[in-house]
């Protein structure tokens, strides 16, 4: 059994201890590889304190210079065992959209406002091609449309009433012109009534109809 390192040695003791010359020793003093409390007293008579000298030198000579002639063996034989740092903690997940403590980053942001700008786009454009099919028109348009119509057949039925009085003059052995009176009169008594009705039912109509279209999505 191998007798205990002593805690203090001399330089040359120190050097046999670690298999390399006293001057070995002397030039790791002299470029501060061995320094403080690795040595007590000075010159030639310092003394080397073996665990702190073992360590500098560990700390300080490169891997080459430790594996020379079993070095780093030797300046391993006492190293005090390694203290293992407690791992630091997992980071915390970070919370995904839809969790109460999510922020959106500004690149979730930007993602988000192209997302909408395509759905815009894309709404839009099925709009369109459906108010090109005709499935949507314009409120103003249509009524006076509807209002030109009725009074091209209103005037149409009104020329009509001359033909109307003379065929009835014919067959009654009533002059046409007194026939065509009572017509006109008639006719627009029922025109008055019609208008009537007709603002009425304006009145109950709304001014625009919601209608919902579903935007086909890519699959």
């Amino acid at each position: 059994m191998n007798a205990p390192v002593p805690e203090l040695l001399s330089k040359g003791a120190f050097a046999k201890l670690i298999n390399v010359s006293p001057g070995r020793v002397s030039q790791y003093i002299s470029e501060g590889k061995l320094s403080g409390p690795a040595l007590e007293g000075e010159g030639r008579n310092a003394k080397v304190r073996v665990a702190e000298a073992r360590a500098q030198l560990n700390q300080k000579l490169d891997i080459g210079q430790r594996m020379g002639n079993g070095l780093d063996t030797l300046l391993n034989e006492t190293r005090p065992a390694a203290q293992t740092t407690p791992a630091a903690p997992a980071p915390a997940a970070s919370p995904l959209p839809g969790d109460p403590d999510y922020v959106p980053t500004i690149e979730d942001q930007l993602k988000q406002e192209k997302l909408l700008q395509a759905k815009i786009a894309s709404r839009k454009a099925f709009e369109d091609e459906n108010a090109r099919r005709g499935r949507f028109t314009e409120t103003e348009l249509v009524q006076a449309e509807m209002v030109r119509l009725a009074s091209k057949l209103l005037q149409t039925f009104e020329g009509a009433l001359p033909d109307l009085a003379n065929a009835v003059a014919a067959q009654s052995k009533i002059p046409s012109r007194d026939v065509l009176h009572v017509l006109r009169k008639e006719f627009r008594n029922v025109r008055k009534r019609a208008a009537k009705v007709a603002a009425e039912e304006a009145e109950d109509q709304p001014e625009t109809i919601i209608t919902e279209i579903e935007v086909p999505t890519a699959s």
